[in-house]
Order: C-alpha cells, then structure tokens, then sequence
C-alpha cells in the first residue's frame, strides 16, 4: 500500500511538473539593433528576458514593450541602443542621443530639413557605432550674389561662399570688394554684395528689400506655412568716381544712383486648416506606449492596453471591463476622448508623437 502511494506522489509531482514546463516554458523573438533572436525562457516579462540574456537598457535605449509588460508565447521584443551623434548641421555643431542605425535614419530621426538633398560628410548607408560618429551635414540654401547689377540666385550646399562665386559663375578681380569673406559658410538667405572697382571707378551693388505676402491656404495645417514664390532683392547701383594720387586714393565722390533692377515679391502660403482628433498620429502612440499591443500590461497592471489606461480613466471616458478586452477601434475611440479632455497630458513621454 505504501509502495503504491509512493509512486502515486512521484506520479502526480511528474504530472505537475510537467504542466508547470508546459505552462510557463515558452520562445520570445528579441530583436537587437535590428538582430533578431529567439529566446526560449520562463521569465514573466520584458525586463526578465532581458536579463536572462544580460542585456540591460541603458538611459538612451529604447525598449518595447516597456520592460513590466508580461510576456507570452510568441512575444516580441524590440531594443534599441541609444548612440551619441555630434552633428555640425549649417556650422552649428550639437551631440545629441539616437537609436538610428545608419546615418540615413539618423536624419530621419532629428527631422532635418531638407534632408533629402543636403550634403553630409559620411555617406547616408554608414552605420552608426555604439560609441558614436561625427558628421557635417549642411542643408540646401538659397544665395543671393548682387553684381554687376544683377542679382544672382544659387541653391548650395557649398562649404565656403568661393565655391558659391565659382557655381554662379561670377568672377572677382583682385581690386574687388565682396560684404562677406569667401571663406564664410553659405547659409540660406545670404545676401552678398560685390563693389567693383576699376581705375577711376566704384561701382557699389546696393539691396533692395523684396516684400512678402502672406496667402491662406485651406488644405494645409494651422501653424503651417511654405514659400510658393521666393523673394529676389532689387539692385541699386550707385557709381563713385575716384581720383588717386601716387597710387592713393585722394578722392571719391557720388556721381549717380540707379535703380536697375527691381525686387521680385515673395508670396508665402499659410494653412487655415484645423487639425481635428482624427488628423492625429494613434498608431505612432500606440506603438510608443504599447509596442502597438492591445492587450499589453504595464506598470505592474496599473498600465493596460494600446494606449496604457489605468483603469479609473479608462472609465472616465465610458470604456467598461477591462481595456486589454476591448478592440483597437475602441480603445482609439476611447484614447481620442481622452485627448479631447486633457490633450497630451495622459501621455507625458509618448504624447509628443501624436
């Protein structure tokens, strides 16, 4: 009887133990920098498989889900190692943290503008170290050259305004005189005035501000604007004769003023339309809070969903039951009330996103 009873326990504890293995073992997909990895474990959330494979998130990583949410069969992890960036973008140089990748992404990341056709000193595809790279990177401008009466426009981006002259093909003699050293970095806007001076002779290049209006523009968004049609200065020559005495200058005087071109006006759209909840951006949230999962759970539970409600809110704005039981469709109907009352507060990291 004895002998049964024993192998009745040692029966049942293989059981149990078998349907603990079964229950709790399961495999997670971590993905690394873009590397991906399954992990088989027992752990109970994202911070527990980290840890099982010694990967722990510094300050400027960026972990999702968040590292409290419970993990189940199949889960997946994304981590993101934060890599520090010194960028000189148009002569102004910064360090700033990223999670990029390449060089491209990391563009992408800081929202350059125009990035698209800026030079860059390190090529786009480059990868980014985790102990960081350096890079210049200088957006197209607009350069206005007034000479000879003209006024000549060049979209550049040249490190010096010599190659500037050289891409207008405008050309300096050693008498001439340039308001700006051709060894200054070209930046957008940049008026540059050349005064030509022959014997006899000072021709000065003088600008004359173009002027702006301002259109609305309905399908585009309030606080938005664009140049449509840009602004060239006008040019006023005024010529001065001089008189030199051994090869000194001993006079100068005004001999006429000419308006020879006239500025050309610069028209500006702005938007009149108005963003409504719908217009914003739900799934960079949700991806933010979540990992874009609509049943994750964080904070040790305090947290639920695709939009993280703790439970009392989620009430607030009529959502019944749990969060985590709810559809997408819902919980974003839910999130956008919550937007409505309270704006971007409920979501003090992630808010910005939207």
């Amino acid at each position: 009887m004895r002998k049964q009873l024993f192998q009745g326990l040692v029966l049942s504890t293989l059981v149990t133990a078998g349907y603990v293995w079964v229950t709790f073992d399961k495999t997670v997909r971590v993905e690394i920098d873009g590397q991906p990895r399954a992990v088989r474990t027992f752990a109970g959330t994202v911070g527990d498989v980290l840890e099982q494979i010694d990967v722990a998130p510094g300050a400027h990583d960026v972990v999702a889900p968040k590292p409290d949410v419970p993990v189940k069969d199949g889960s997946r992890i994304v981590v993101r190692r934060g890599r520090p960036l010194t960028v000189t973008l148009n002569g102004k140089t910064k360090t700033v943290w990223v999670t990029a990748l390449s060089v491209s992404e990391a563009l992408d990341q800081l929202a350059v503008r125009n990035a698209h056709g800026a030079f860059t000193s390190a090529s786009r595809s480059r990868s980014i170290p985790l102990d960081g790279l350096a890079i210049e990177v200088r957006t197209p401008g607009r350069v206005t050259i007034l000479a000879d009466g003209k006024a000549h426009q060049v979209i550049t981006t040249s490190g010096t305004l010599r190659e500037v002259f050289k891409q207008a093909g405008v050309r300096l003699s050693t008498r001439d005189k340039v308001s700006k050293k051709l060894t200054a970095l070209p930046v957008d806007g940049m008026v540059v005035r050349v005064t030509r001076i022959t014997a006899g002779k000072e021709t000065q290049n003088i600008a004359v501000p173009f002027g702006v209006v301002r259109k609305p523009n309905a399908s585009m968004w309030l606080g938005s604007s664009r140049i449509v049609k840009y602004g060239v200065p006008g040019v006023k020559l005024r010529t001065f004769r001089l008189r030199f005495t051994d090869k000194k200058l001993t006079g100068r005087w005004l001999v006429s003023t000419k308006l020879v071109r006239k500025p050309v006006t610069q028209v500006v759209e702005y938007g009149t339309r108005r963003r409504t909840v719908d217009d914003l951006n739900w799934g960079a949230l949700a991806r933010c809070e979540s990992g874009g999962n609509p049943r994750a759970i964080g904070g040790g539970g305090a947290y639920r969903g695709l939009y993280q409600f703790t439970i009392g809110t989620w009430y607030s704005v009529g959502g019944t039951g749990d969060p985590i039981n709810a559809s997408v469709a819902e919980q974003t109907y839910r999130a956008k009330q919550l937007y409505l009352r309270r704006g971007r507060s409920p979501w003090p990291h992630c808010g910005r996103l939207l």
